[in-house]
């Protein structure tokens, strides 16, 4: 058996490039973190933000109007206010929900603070979980992150629901859906500036 694996592992060193053998190298790595408990998530993160890419523009039979049920959906910030969704009427709308423990959410969660910065002004902004303020504030204080986040009051309507986190929504001043996308995504590309900006000036 000794000489069966040296032979293999001959063959395999001498056949192998450099490149894949780094490569190799980096997925036996990152298995090995995986396995440990307390680098499991920074590493789904890490490899969820590498991987993620803009989100798509959904074609025009595929968007949805926002109806009356949704506009009744309320929230509350993180001051303790109450806040109707139907007051956004109107305007463009980044809609987030997200948690703390999800690493596609801390992956995106960058982004969308270049994209809140460029943009926090003009759209707005809803981070929406249903975690304890106590770890929500923690956790964007350790951060440094600056993005308006509400708590559900409430059942959530059904055009935004959805069981995987991170799910966004990008809705346009007409109340239509114009963008849905589940898991991470870049939402400070250069094609998402673009949409904003044509819905902004419409």
């Amino acid at each position: 058996m000794r000489d069966y694996l040296r032979k293999r592992w001959k063959t395999y060193w001498e056949t192998k490039s450099w490149f894949s053998k780094f490569t190799d190298l980096l997925f036996i790595l990152l298995v090995i973190a995986m396995l440990i408990p307390a680098s499991r998530k920074s590493i789904s993160a890490f490899v969820a933000g590498i991987t993620a890419g803009s989100p798509k523009t959904l074609s025009a039979e595929r968007q949805i109007q926002l109806d009356q049920v949704a506009y009744q959906w309320r929230l509350k910030d993180a001051k303790g206010n109450e806040v109707q969704f139907s007051d956004l009427k109107g305007k463009v709308v980044f809609l987030n929900f997200w948690a703390t423990w999800c690493p596609p959410c801390i992956a995106e969660m960058p982004d969308i603070q270049d994209f809140y910065d460029a943009y926090g002004e003009k759209v707005s902004f809803l981070l929406v979980t249903d975690e304890s303020p106590e770890i929500v504030e923690a956790f964007m204080t350790r951060k440094g992150y600056n993005m308006p986040i509400y708590y559900h009051r409430g059942g959530v309507p059904a055009v935004f629901a959805t069981n995987s986190i991170p799910t966004s929504f990008l809705i346009n001043p007409d109340g239509r859906i114009v963008i849905r996308k589940t898991g991470a995504a870049k939402w400070n590309a250069q094609s998402v500036h673009e949409l904003i900006d044509q819905m902004l000036a419409e």
